[in-house]
């Protein structure tokens, strides 16, 4: 096969959307479920992100408050929800740009990160 023909997983967009939403549920686990409205019986149990969609006011009133890598992270995972409240969350807390972030983040939270970059399916 050439590469023009190959099938990549990430051109299915209901693949994107699965593991999109893998990554959305660790997301979460590591920020903390407080900060995000969980309508379905557990973060585990998800089987839609709508499930899981973060909380504005949590996140708003915590970015200030938490730890400067705690703040760098909800407000880039908000920004996957809403990019125009996400940019206004990551300057607010002193990362206007995405290599700022990406200095702040541990391991764990930028594989995240990454992996809602690569499947991001849109909200």
């Amino acid at each position: 096969m050439d590469m023009q023909t190959e099938f990549h997983e990430l051109d299915d967009y209901t693949h994107r959307e699965r593991r999109f939403l893998a990554a959305w549920k660790r997301g979460v686990a590591l920020a903390g479920e407080s900060y995000f409205h969980v309508t379905s019986a557990s973060v585990a149990e998800a089987i839609n992100k709508n499930q899981l969609r973060p909380d504005w006011q949590r996140i708003e009133h915590a970015i200030g408050v938490i730890s400067r890598g705690e703040a760098a992270f909800l407000a880039a995972m908000y920004s996957f929800f809403n990019a125009e409240d996400g940019q206004a969350l990551l300057v607010r807390a002193g990362f206007p740009n995405l290599c700022d972030v990406a200095s702040k983040l541990d391991p764990p939270r930028a594989e995240v990160i990454a992996e809602l970059f690569l499947t991001y399916p849109g909200w």
